[in-house]
C-alpha cells in the first residue's frame, strides 16, 4: 500500500465485486468447479502456518495472506458471471490499453527523460520501469501485452462490427505488434524476453489455422520490431539517454547463490519452515552464520521464486497448499486442451498463453507483491479462462440457502475494502508529505486514524523515530534516544536496514554500552560488508 496505484486497484476490485452481484440474476445458482475447489483447498492449507509463526513477523505475513484471500474471493465471484462476448472484448482491449500506456511511458523514460521527470520521480540514465518501480515487472507486463495483442489480432470474434472501426482497430494492433517487442527488448528484462518469446511463438503456432495470413503478418511485425530494437541496442544508439546494454553477470551470480542458500534453508527445516513473514530476517542471518558464509551483496526480501518462498517459510504444509494451486491450474489447462476444436478452444488456449508471462515471472521474481495491476490482470484472465474451459455440467451447485449469506458477506467485505483503501490512500499521502518535509511536521501523522496507523504501522513508527532523533538534536532529551534504541531492537528482528543499525550502534556507544554496541556492529558488518560504518577502527585491528 506504499504505492497509491495499488490501493486504487484494490478499490477497483471491490467496486467490480459489488457490480457483479448486481448483474447476477437473482435466481442463479452459485457454482464451484473442480478447479475452484482445488484453489480453495490450497488457500486453506496456506493459512495454517500462520498460526505458528513468530509474533514479530505476523503482521507482514497477515497482509500477504489477506491479499491471497481477497484475490481468491474476487476470482470466485468473477467466475460466477458469464461474460458476454462484447464485455470480454471491451475488457481485453482495456487491458491492452493499459499495456500501451506503459509502453508509451517507457519510450518517454528512454528518449525524453525530462518529460518523464515532469510526470513522476524518474532518474535518467537507468533502465526504464514505467510506473512499476522495477524493470522486470514492466517486462512481464509488456510480455503479457504482446500475447494479448496477438490474441486480439488473430481471433475473429474480437473484431469490431463496423468496417471503419475494425480497420482502425487492426491498424492500432499492427502498430503494437511492432512497438511492444521493441520496447520489451529495450527494457532488457530476461524474464520478459523469455516470457514474451515463448508466449508469442506458442500463440502463433496454436492460432495459425484460424488466420494464416494474419499470423504471417504478425510474425513479420514482431520480428521487425525486435530486430530493429536489437540493432539500436547493439549500435549503442542514444546512449546518453540510457539506451545501452546492461550486463547481467552480477545478477546471475546473485540468483545462483540465492537459490543455493534457499534450498539449504529448506533442507535444514523442511517440515515446519522458518516462519511466515520472516524470510528477510531469516535468510540474511542464515547466510552469514553458515560454516562457509555467503558474502551478502543485497538484502533479499524474497527468494525470487514463489514456490520456494512458501516452502521455506511454511514448510511442507505450505508446499502442499501451493501444490493444490498448481494442480488446479493443470486441471484447468487439461480441460482447455480437451475442448472440441473451435472458437471456444482457441480462445481458451489464447487466454492461457496471455497468462503465461505472469506465471513465468512468479518463478524468477515476485510480481504480485510489487504490482497489484499484475495480480488483478491475472485473476481476471484466470476467471475468463475457467468460464471458457469448464462446461456447465462440470459445475457443482451450492445450496440456494447459501446464496444470501455469501452475497451479503462479500458485498460487506467489498464496502469495507473500499473504505479501508480510501483511508490507506489518505494515510500514504500523509506519510509521504512528512517524509518529503524532513520529518519536521508530524502533526498529521499523529492524527492518523486507527486503521491507517495499523496499516502503515512499520512505516509510521519509522517516520516517528526519525522525527524523534531530530527533536533530540534540538532538545538533548535522552529519553528519545532510549525510545529509538528500544524500537530499533524490535525493528531489526524483522527488517534488515543499514541506517537503523548505524544509528542504533551510535546510541549504544553514546550510552557507553560497549558490549551490545560491538555485537551489533559485528552483525551489521556481516550483513553489510561493504559499508565502512561497520568496519572495525584501526586501533581494534592492531590489537587483534
Amino acid at each position: 500500500m506504499n504505492l497509491p496505484l495499488n490501493s486504487l486497484a484494490w478499490m477497483a476490485m471491490a467496486a467490480v465485486t459489488l457490480v457483479i452481484w448486481q448483474c447476477l440474476p437473482k435466481h442463479k445458482y452459485l457454482t464451484l468447479t473442480s478447479v475452484s475447489r482445488l484453489f480453495i483447498g490450497g488457500a486453506a492449507l496456506l493459512f495454517i502456518p500462520l498460526t505458528y509463526t513468530q509474533p514479530e513477523w505476523l503482521a507482514h505475513a497477515g497482509w500477504r495472506l489477506a491479499g491471497l484471500a481477497g484475490g481468491l474471493l474476487f476470482y470466485l465471484i468473477l467466475s460466477q458471471y458469464r461474460m458476454p462476448l462484447r464485455f470480454r472484448r471491451f475488457l481485453l482491449h482495456m487491458m491492452l490499453c493499459a499495456v500501451a500506456l506503459q509502453a508509451a511511458l517507457t519510450l518517454f523514460q528512454l528518449f525524453w527523460p525530462g518529460v518523464a521527470q515532469a510526470w513522476m520521480d524518474y532518474v535518467p540514465g537507468g533502465r526504464p520501469y514505467g510506473i512499476f518501480q522495477q524493470p522486470n515487472v514492466l517486462g512481464s507486463f509488456i510480455a503479457m501485452g504482446v500475447a494479448l495483442t496477438l490474441m486480439l489480432w488473430l481471433q475473429p470474434q474480437f473484431g469490431q462490427p463496423g468496417l471503419v472501426t475494425e480497420r482502425w482497430r487492426s491498424g492500432l494492433l499492427a502498430a503494437l505488434l511492432l512497438l511492444l517487442p521493441a520496447v520489451l527488448v529495450w527494457v532488457q528484462s530476461r524474464t520478459g524476453w523469455l516470457a514474451g518469446g515463448v508466449a508469442a511463438a506458442l500463440m502463433l503456432l496454436t492460432q495459425w489455422r484460424i488466420a494464416p495470413r494474419r499470423s504471417r503478418i504478425a510474425a513479420l511485425l514482431i520480428t521487425l520490431g525486435a530486430g530493429l530494437a536489437l540493432l539500436a541496442l547493439w549500435q549503442g544508439l542514444l546512449t546518453e539517454q540510457g539506451l545501452r546494454y546492461v550486463s547481467h553477470t552480477a545478477s546471475n551470480h546473485a540468483r545462483y547463490t540465492m537459490l543455493r542458500d534457499t534450498l539449504a534453508m529448506i533442507a535444514e527445516k523442511p517440515w515446519s519452515g522458518w516462519g511466515y513473514g520472516g524470510f528477510e530476517y531469516s535468510f540474511q542471518h542464515f547466510r552469514v552464520h553458515q560454516a562457509m558464509p555467503t558474502v551478502v551483496t543485497e538484502i533479499a526480501r524474497h527468494p525470487h521464486n514463489e514456490l520456494l518462498l512458501w516452502w521455506v517459510e511454511g514448510g511442507v504444509i505450505a508446499l502442499a497448499g501451493v501444490s493444490l494451486l498448481i494442480a488446479g491450474g493443470i486441471v484447468l489447462l487439461r480441460h482447455t486442451l480437451r475442448l472440441a476444436q473451435g472458437e471456444r478452444r482457441a480462445e481458451g488456449i489464447a487466454l492461457f498463453l496471455v497468462l503465461l508471462p505472469l506465471l513465468l515471472h512468479t518463478q524468477t521474481e515476485y510480481p504480485f507483491y510489487l504490482s497489484f495491476p499484475h495480480w488483478i490482470a491475472f485473476l481476471i484472465l484466470l476467471a475468463m479462462l475457467e468460464r471458457r474451459a469448464m462446461p456447465v455440467m462440470r459445475r457443482r451447485r451450492l445450496s440456494p440457502r447459501l446464496r444470501a449469506p455469501i452475497a451479503w458477506g462479500t458485498q460487506l467485505l467489498a464496502v469495507v475494502t473500499l473504505v479501508m483503501m480510501a483511508g490507506a490512500l489518505s494515510g500514504g499521502y500523509t506519510l509521504t508529505q512528512a517524509e518529503r518535509g524532513g520529518f519536521r511536521q508530524m502533526e498529521d501523522v499523529d492524527a492518523m486514524s486507527p486503521f491507517t496507523y495499523w496499516a502503515y504501522r512499520d512505516r509510521r513508527q519509522f517516520d516517528r523515530q526519525m522525527s524523534s532523533l531530530l527533536t533530540f538534536n534540538q532538545t538533548g532529551d535522552e529519553r528519545r534516544l532510549q525510545q529509538y534504541a528500544s524500537w530499533a531492537e524490535r525493528y531489526l528482528k524483522h527488517r534488515i536496514d543499514a541506517n537503523v543499525y548505524a544509528t542504533f550502534i551510535q546510541i549504544l556507544q553514546y550510552q557507553q554500552q560497549d558490549v551490545p554496541a560491538e555485537q551489533q556492529r559485528r552483525e551489521a558488518a556481516l550483513l553489510f560488508p561493504m559499508d565502512a560504518r561497520f568496519q572495525p577502527v584501526a586501533s581494534d585491528e592492531g590489537t587483534q
